[in-house]
């Protein structure tokens, strides 16, 4: 697939590569999304990256690496595949992004994998912002830079709850307190935590999440705000959509003013079919996100 410099992939790229599949590939809605997807994590990654963390092998399964062990893990990576192209095309022009494909590079694949997560929610609810270098330095380590739309800087960092530990009030505090370290003493901070979707399912989480979140509110007057937010991969007859959610909690008293409202999501409406953003350019089910089979069918019903 043809690259600008500096690792970009264009629009009409995508189109040529899709139109270029063997009809076998394209008549079959997820086996077409696969291999454009692969087109453009190599473009974007090189091909001696894709086939070493990729392509099965003997050696330990990495994150992004094809589980061939079952049925269930094979689709389950492959779309895990198409996610990182649609994240790496969505994001490849936020400040920073090249940053982050150096550690993807390095091998630092699943914290950046998750960096990029947070990307993709900040461009979902337009809110502009850029990829701060990790510096190493407490209290200048943080994550992204966002610029609310009255022109003010806040620094923000990002936690993320793996996926199969179990829900503790306790690990949201201290993921919060870890956070405020690496956040600067001088500026406004926000905490971002992405929590497991199957913590919902959990008694009381959203009323233990809450009180944790206002009880280190009123513990710092440099942390403006704690966003909590979820992504979930919703698999439904063929049928594959992200449904994500979330909750701020403003600080009301801070160094940067009082009773401020710190919000930046909003609720979306008349989201297209494949329950993503209009701006957001689908990989999966290329061009629209809306799975058609080989008869030209549309998506199930609603």
């Amino acid at each position: 697939m043809p690259m600008v410099d500096k690792k970009r992939v264009a629009l009409r790229a995508i189109r040529v590569a899709y139109e270029g599949l063997p009809p076998e590939i394209k008549s079959n809605g997820m086996r077409s999304s696969f291999a454009l997807a692969g087109a453009v994590v190599r473009a974007f990654m090189g091909d001696r990256w894709f086939d070493r963390h990729v392509m099965p092998s003997q050696r330990k399964l990495g994150f992004v690496t094809m589980d061939e062990s079952s049925h269930v893990s094979l689709d389950l990576s492959a779309y895990r595949l198409i996610d990182l192209a649609e994240l790496l095309y969505n994001l490849q022009l936020v400040e920073g992004f090249d940053d982050c494909l150096d550690r993807m590079r390095q091998g630092d694949i699943e914290a950046t994998y998750a960096e990029l997560d947070l990307g993709r929610m900040l461009f979902w609810h337009h809110v502009l912002f850029r990829y701060v270098k990790p510096a190493g330095v407490t209290g200048a380590d943080y994550d992204v830079d966002i610029i609310y739309p009255n022109g003010l800087h806040v620094c923000g960092d990002a936690k993320c709850k793996v996926e199969g530990t179990d829900f503790s009030a306790r690990s949201i505090g201290y993921s919060l307190s870890k956070a405020r370290k690496q956040l600067p003493d001088d500026q406004p901070g926000i905490v971002f935590v992405k929590i497991p979707p199957r913590w919902y399912n959990e008694p009381n989480f959203i009323k233990l999440a809450s009180a944790e979140a206002l009880e280190f509110l009123r513990t710092t007057r440099r942390v403006v705000s704690v966003k909590f937010y979820v992504s979930a991969t919703v698999f439904h007859i063929g049928w594959v959509k992200i449904e994500h959610g979330f909750k701020e909690f403003s600080n009301p008293v801070t160094d940067f003013g009082d009773n401020v409202n710190w919000d930046i999501f909003h609720k979306h409406t008349n989201v297209p079919v494949s329950g993503m953003p209009a701006h957001w350019q689908r990989i999966l089910f290329y061009p629209d996100g809306i799975p058609r089979d080989s008869q030209g069918g549309g998506p199930p019903p609603q």
